[in-house]
């Protein structure tokens, strides 16, 4: 039986690498490419002028200060509520820089949502079609192809993320554009390919800090299928062949040298980063590839299909345990990611199937950065092609026709859920906007000084309504001013409140949340220190903004 899988599994690496090389056009992919680029563009459209929130406003002003300072883009200070007081951006977090260039056309236009939001799109379609093409050149057919570009879209975060202001669509499409640029070097050997593979993994670690790992990635990639020992091999028959890998590495070194500050542009804050954070974060990151990632739901149906029911039955029995003995869900999520992990991983290296264990290693890439302040499932979408190629080869063997049918159920669900994200979180954003305008704006027009203290959503648009920052050890109220608070997700800003003592309250503004909510009340799209579901029903508790006076 083992025999006649990996036979099996040889023949059909064989066609896929034959089929990878014939020629990619891009009449080809874009063919398989324009559902999903529909799909993309029909979901985001409606939501083009969805408010700043969260980490917006930080990426927004390191694009003021690129404008300012090319080569020091994270050299500007933030009040951002994670410390005591404002500090220089580069103390906070690590480089992620690159999209503040992308964002300068926006904000050198105005800086309105809609620009922004655009400019997302603009990456989203460059993920799509790079995806299509990656899948083409990876030896899928063209039914693949368009099934892994609609997955791309569909799965959620990948539409939350298009409807920000923040770098992970950046970073996938980069790390997919590397990816694709490197299939054609390696099997067509045109410097034009090597010269694009380059400079996209240069680029990657700059757009996410962890990305930096796909140069290792890339480099395991274009080694052949053989026993470690022949690699050396392998090098010097070829050397050429890492060139692109080479340039990516020496170009990455050159981005940080001439952008970084007082310290590596790499390097997570030391305040925001620690051995206490990597039971949560690896929990959140086997939760995500089990929901709302398809990995696990493949890997069962493709062990139910082989009559392999020991695994599944140990996950079964186990479950069960982990309910009896912490009756919390997201641990027997976790576990069922931890048992499909080491199964696939246990059976790629088993096998010694290069292909295999390239794309279990590039799934891998977010965990060495486990001991951050948090591990989102957005740091994960730039694996997120792996994710889909791995769902590919567990159905193999499938029917066209049972094959057609769990992918339309996969791409619609999770499109589905994805609408969904994306109208509560444009709810959230949009509360935060409008209620801090509807209670600066009438105040600053009588002629009062008002005042906020916060971040995310009051970061950006107080200051447009009119209010003017203060923090701890820094300007502050005097009696008669106003002061804004929050508390909107962890926007913050009410610990402000402590500092004076005698106040009035003037006016508020509150938000029940009747359909759903993205953050808050154990619910974190953004970051799983809140929660590890990024979409959650129930009221959950009010937001609110208010508008003291200071006695």
């Amino acid at each position: 039986m083992m025999n006649d899988i990996k036979e099996t599994t040889m023949k059909v690496e064989v066609a896929k690498q034959v089929a990878g090389r014939e020629r990619v056009s891009a009449l080809r992919v874009l063919a398989c490419a324009w559902p999903a680029l529909l799909l993309a563009t029909v979901c985001l459209l409606p939501f083009l002028n969805k408010a700043f929130v969260i980490d917006d406003p930080h990426f927004l002003t390191m694009a003021q200060q690129i404008i300012e300072h090319p080569t020091h883009p994270m050299d500007f200070t933030i009040c951002w509520n994670i410390g005591p007081g404002c500090t220089k951006a580069y103390l906070l977090t690590p480089g992620n820089a690159l999209l503040g260039y992308v964002l300068v056309p926006t904000v050198l236009t105005g800086a309105h949502e809609w620009s922004a939001h655009l400019t997302q799109l603009l990456l989203v379609w460059i993920a799509v079609v790079a995806m299509a093409s990656l899948t083409l050149r990876f030896g899928w057919d063209k039914q693949h192809a368009i099934v892994g570009s609609l997955l791309l879209v569909a799965v959620a975060p990948f539409l939350s993320m298009a409807s920000t202001a923040m770098p992970d669509i950046l970073a996938t499409a980069v790390a997919l554009v590397a990816m694709e640029r490197l299939a054609a070097w390696k099997t067509e050997q045109r410097w034009s390919h090597g010269a694009g593979a380059a400079v996209a993994l240069g680029l990657a670690g700059f757009a996410r800090s962890h990305l930096a790992l796909m140069l290792p990635l890339a480099a395991f990639y274009l080694f052949d299928n053989a026993p470690l020992w022949e690699w050396p091999g392998q090098v010097r028959r070829r050397f050429w062949l890492w060139m692109p890998v080479v340039a990516g590495s020496a170009l990455l070194a050159a981005i940080i040298a001439i952008t970084r500050e007082h310290n590596l542009a790499l390097n997570p804050p030391v305040a925001f980063s620690g051995l206490w954070n990597i039971l949560p974060n690896v929990i959140g990151y086997l939760i995500y590839f089990v929901f709302p990632f398809p990995l696990a739901l493949c890997w069962v149906a493709n062990r139910l299909k082989r009559r392999k029911l020991f695994p599944v039955i140990v996950l079964i029995v186990a479950a069960g345990f982990t309910i009896f003995i912490h009756p919390r869900f997201f641990w027997v999520v976790a576990f069922v990611g931890l048992c499909m992990m080491a199964d696939l991983l246990y059976e790629t290296l088993k096998r010694h199937e290069h292909t295999g264990i390239f794309l279990m290693l590039w799934i891998l890439i977010p965990l060495p950065i486990a001991y951050y302040g948090h591990l989102p499932a957005k740091y994960l979408l730039p694996c997120m092609p792996a994710v889909i190629f791995l769902c590919f080869r567990l159905m193999e063997g499938l029917s066209v026709k049972v094959f057609r049918v769990a992918a339309i159920a996969m791409i619609v669900i999770s499109a589905g859920y994805s609408v969904l994200i994306l109208r509560t979180d444009a709810e959230y954003a949009n509360f935060g906007r409008d209620a801090l305008y509807e209670l600066i704006r009438p105040p600053v027009a009588a002629g009062e000084k008002v005042w906020f203290e916060g971040q995310w959503s009051s970061y950006w648009y107080a200051p447009l309504a009119g209010a003017t920052l203060t923090f701890p050890n820094g300007p502050q109220p005097k009696p008669g001013d106003f002061l804004v608070v929050g508390d909107h997700g962890e926007d913050g800003g009410k610990a402000a409140l402590l500092r004076f003592p005698n106040r009035t309250l003037v006016n508020k503004v509150t938000h029940t949340y009747r359909f759903g909510r993205t953050m808050g009340d154990g619910i974190g799209l953004y970051s799983n220190r809140i929660g590890y579901w990024m979409w959650g029903i129930g009221p959950g508790p009010d937001d609110e903004y208010e508008l003291w006076r200071i006695d």
